[in-house]
Order: C-alpha cells, then sequence, then structure tokens
C-alpha cells in the first residue's frame, strides 16, 4: 500500500512538470501495476487506469508507446481507450501487436481500420485469431497479395460467399495463393471448380505437383469434370447450329447492337442465342437467367457482356416484359450500380455451376 501511494505522489509529480523520460517510466511502472492486479480489478479500477495511461502515452517517446502495446496486447481486459488509441497509430510497430492480438478490439472497430489503414494494418488484421465475415470481406477488397494469401490462409477467418469468389478469382494466376486457398475446408464445390476451370496452366500443375494423394486425387477428378461440362456445352452449341452458324461471324459491337434489334422485334429465341454467343454461355444457361423471378440475372449478364443501357432496355421490355416506369427506373438504377468486375465473377461462378438460383444471384452481389 505504501508503495502505491508513492506512486500515486510520484505519478502527480511528473504528471504536472516530469521530461519524457520521467513519463515514460512511470508509464513503466503504472502499467506493472495494472498487470499485477489485472485478475482482481473491477471495471472502475480498471478505468483509473485507462485515464491515466491515456495522458501519459500523448507524452512519452515511441519506444514506450511499442512496448506498451506489446504488453496490452494479449490482455483481456486492458485499458479499453488506451488499446484502441495505440490500435489507431499509423505507425504500425505501435498498432501492430494489438490489430493482431487484442480481445478488446470490436468488429466495428476492425472494420473501420480495414477500411481506412495501410497494408501493413491490413495485414496484422489478417492474422488475427479469428476475423468475422465483414472484416474478411474489406481485407480481400482492399488487400494486396500479401494480406490475401494471409487471410486465405487463416482458418479462423470466416468468408462470405462474394469473398471467396474473389479470392478465387486472384488465384488463378497466383500458384501460392491458389495453394493456400485450396487448402481451406470451407470452400464450396463450385467454388473449388471454378477455380481450377479458370486456373492458368502454371497454376494448375504446381497445383497438381505439390498435392498431398487426397487433394491431388480431389484436383484431378475436378479437371475431368470440367473437361466433360466443357465437351457437353460444345457438343450442344454444335447440336443447335444457330449461334455458331448466324451470328458467329458478328465481332463485338455487332452482336449488342444485334441484340437490341431483336429484342426490339420481339424474337425471343434470336435475342436468346445472341446474348449466348456474346457471354460464350450455353442457351440453356441464359434461358434459366431469364426465368429468375427477378431481372438480377439478366442485369449482370448485360453488365459483363458490355452492353450499355440502350441495349439493355429493349431486352427488358421486348424479352421480359418489364414497362411499367417505375420499374424501368429501379432497373436502370442497379444497372448503373453494378460494377463490371461484380457482374464478370458472377457470370464466371456461374459458368462453373450447373444451376444457379436467385438467391444465389443475390448473395453474390
Amino acid at each position: 500500500m505504501q508503495g502505491s501511494l508513492s506512486l500515486i505522489d510520484e505519478l502527480q509529480e511528473t504528471l504536472s512538470s516530469g521530461s519524457g523520460v520521467q513519463r515514460a517510466d512511470i508509464l513503466r511502472r503504472v502499467t506493472d501495476l495494472f498487470l499485477q492486479g489485472k485478475d482482481a480489478y473491477s471495471e472502475e479500477h480498471v478505468a483509473v487506469f485507462d485515464d491515466v495511461m491515456c495522458y501519459l502515452i500523448q507524452k512519452i517517446e515511441r519506444d514506450a508507446l511499442i512496448r506498451l502495446s506489446t504488453t496490452l496486447a494479449p490482455v483481456e481486459n486492458a485499458p479499453k481507450r488506451t488499446v484502441h488509441q495505440l490500435a489507431s497509430d499509423d505507425d504500425i510497430a505501435i498498432s501492430g501487436p494489438l490489430i493482431e492480438h487484442s480481445p478488446v478490439l470490436g468488429d466495428d472497430f476492425l472494420v473501420d481500420l480495414a477500411k481506412s489503414k495501410s497494408q501493413q494494418h491490413l495485414t496484422a488484421l489478417a492474422r488475427r485469431r479469428s476475423i468475422a465475415e465483414r472484416i474478411t470481406d474489406v481485407l480481400v477488397d482492399r488487400g494486396n497479395n500479401e494480406v490475401t494469401l494471409s487471410v486465405a490462409g487463416n482458418h479462423g477467418a470466416q468468408f462470405s460467399r462474394p469473398a471467396l469468389l474473389k479470392v478465387a478469382e486472384k488465384a488463378e494466376t497466383d500458384a501460392n495463393l491458389a495453394e493456400t486457398f485450396i487448402a481451406r475446408s470451407d470452400i464450396p464445390a463450385e467454388v473449388f471448380q471454378q477455380l481450377l476451370r479458370e486456373a492458368t496452366e502454371v497454376v494448375r500443375r504446381k497445383l497438381l505437383k505439390n498435392a498431398d494423394p487426397p487433394m491431388r486425387l480431389k484436383i484431378t477428378r475436378t479437371l475431368a469434370e470440367i473437361a466433360s461440362e466443357v465437351s457437353r456445352e460444345h457438343a450442344q452449341v454444335e447440336r443447335s447450329g444457330r449461334s455458331a452458324t448466324s451470328l458467329a461471324h458478328l465481332d463485338t459491337a455487332r452482336l449488342k447492337t444485334k441484340v437490341s434489334e431483336l429484342a426490339e422485334a420481339g424474337k425471343r429465341k434470336e435475342t436468346i442465342d445472341a446474348l449466348a454467343t456474346l457471354s460464350k454461355l450455353p442457351v440453356a444457361t441464359i434461358k434459366t437467367l431469364l426465368r429468375q423471378d427477378t431481372q438480377d440475372g439478366l442485369l449482370i449478364l448485360c453488365k459483363a457482356v458490355g452492353l450499355g443501357w440502350p441495349e439493355v432496355k429493349p431486352v427488358l421490355t421486348g424479352i421480359v416484359g418489364v414497362t411499367g416506369e417505375h420499374d424501368l427506373k429501379q432497373a436502370f438504377d442497379s444497372y448503373v450500380r453494378l460494377a463490371p468486375e461484380n457482374a464478370s465473377r458472377v457470370i464466371r461462378f456461374v459458368k462453373s455451376c450447373k444451376t444457379v438460383s436467385k438467391s444465389d444471384l443475390q448473395r453474390m452481389l
């Protein structure tokens, strides 16, 4: 008790007139005092330490801040404001230990941090023991190759379907990322198939070379399924003969115009053929997208093949039957907001699936 009273007296004097060295020393001693009794302190006691630490960390040198951050990182009841202040620092040496390890930091704070801080901060965040889905979404969106590789290899990170698709897309040309990604246990079969379908030959060879026997067997079987599916698609086009003979000779610009012309004339079958040729999707898949009780599938398809609104509107009115001014305005707003890269990613997913539902489309946007 006498030692604590002496420290309090010294603290008051240091806060009012002490040097930087004295403040660093008093911060170390305050921290030691906190750690000695952290399991017994009430919230009110911790709040007192928080007030003192928050004041001191504004007045001391970088090395002392790094030591404090490292010391507090694993502590479950560490002073909250102090932890958040240090974790917000632009200096990764100060903020990094807390970002990576502190249980005090909540998901809302971590999402904001992921949206605003440097790639080094994102890398530290990607190494946390557990990462919520909405944090992973931001890491995949903003992160560079190092961040993506780190979070893909973190089995405590939860992934949404869109995030899995984005990582799969990045892994198509990155063998190291592909190897790390396929080792996850939460990859749906269709995402695994999409990665192998779109992967470069270099990536495929490395995956087969380095995989353990069970994974090598899985990759081999999936590649065989992809090859069979591609053969069936080619056979279907040859049997129909329509897209291959009447439209395949047209260049992309003319095909886009043709879609509009056919739709305006109400020629449903021919419009579907044109969209199939543009997108390189089977006619049956185009029909499936048009049958969904939402325009999402059609809008995604049109955005992915690069149609402008003047070409899309006739398809909506002439083929789908959207005529109301309000419905067309809603469709236009959705089409403008839809990013081409998101639309292309969904179409790649559709190509890797035998079926696609309305809920699938909505989840992926």
